[in-house]
């Protein structure tokens, strides 16, 4: 029994010293240890208020995408995307807050004296202030244009030449998804022109385009009549906000005539309703016997 206590103690005298000795670098293990696990803890949270807040609007609006929402399309709509974009923004501030506190508590843990070091790096920040003015120009301007709602993840932007879905609202760079996929990355700082066509409302256009000596009156009445066929489908009414409307003749060239034919969208939807007028179109017009001059132009953004 003596030589069991005996043991018993040696291997606490042993865990003890051992503790002794490595005392810094556990506490320094743990700090990071405990870091790593309260960032995935805040995020997860933050992420799952976000789809629950999401899911929840959806749901009571019963529509599977954001621009489909009926009642009051509008704010619920821009409440999901700021909802969004506020949480990819808060995911950001997690991090950085997480891993600063814990590399303070590391130094502290090291002998560094915090006061001279933050001091040092105060100094040190206002000379790299000269040297990194775009990076200061490109994070004020990504807090600027998310508290100005000016555009929201899941928002389909046009920002110079690039054109997509934004998948991401850093704090200093926004990820943008194009059409083909391609994933962009644009510094806040460079988004001088922003198009956003997820607020508001969108416009379909369609130019059709026939002989001119073909019956104008006949060419609206068709054109028009198509389009309200769209009113009466479940699965396009709900994307229309407006009476379709011809805006007369667009063009008129040699033999051919133009006519624009126009019809107010929910956000985003106008590419939709566009694909599903077309074939509409064409196959009215053959039932009335008007010969189309020209197959119907492609709208940029057509495709989406």
């Amino acid at each position: 029994m003596e030589d069991v206590e005996e043991v018993g103690a040696t291997v606490w005298q042993s865990i003890g010293d051992f503790l002794t000795t490595y005392q810094r670098p556990l506490l320094i293990v743990l700090i990071v240890v405990l870091a790593v696990l309260i960032n995935w803890l805040l995020r997860r949270l933050l992420m799952r208020t976000v789809t629950r807040i999401v899911s929840g609007v959806k749901r009571a609006q019963n529509v599977d995408t954001t621009s489909e929402m009926q009642a009051a399309p509008y704010v619920n709509a821009r409440a999901v995307q700021r909802t969004r974009t506020l949480g990819a923004v808060g995911r950001h501030i997690i991090s950085w807050t997480v891993v600063v506190v814990a590399l303070i508590l590391v130094l502290g843990q090291l002998g560094v004296n915090l006061g001279a070091l933050l001091t040092s790096a105060g100094i040190v920040a206002a000379g790299l202030a000269f040297g990194a003015q775009n990076v200061v120009k490109d994070i004020l301007n990504g807090i600027f244009m998310v508290f100005e709602d000016q555009l929201g993840v899941g928002d389909w932007v046009t920002v110079g030449e690039i054109s997509g879905t934004v998948e991401d609202v850093g704090i200093r760079v926004t990820q943008v998804r194009g059409i083909d996929g391609t994933l962009w990355f644009v510094r806040n700082g460079e988004i001088l022109t922003l198009g956003n066509a997820s607020q508001g409302w969108g416009r379909a256009l369609i130019d059709i385009t026939v002989e001119a000596d073909a019956d104008l009156d006949e060419v609206e009445r068709v054109a028009l009549a198509s389009a309200r066929s769209l009113m009466e489908r479940p699965e396009t009414a709900r994307k229309i906000m407006g009476a379709p409307e011809v805006w007369g003749v667009e063009s008129a060239f040699g033999d051919r005539v133009t006519m624009r034919l126009a019809m107010r969208t929910r956000p985003e939807a106008q590419w939709a309703v566009q694909r599903a007028l077309r074939p509409v179109l064409v196959r009215n017009f053959a039932e009335a016997g008007i010969q189309l001059a020209t197959e119907l132009p492609h709208f940029p953004g057509g495709n989406k």
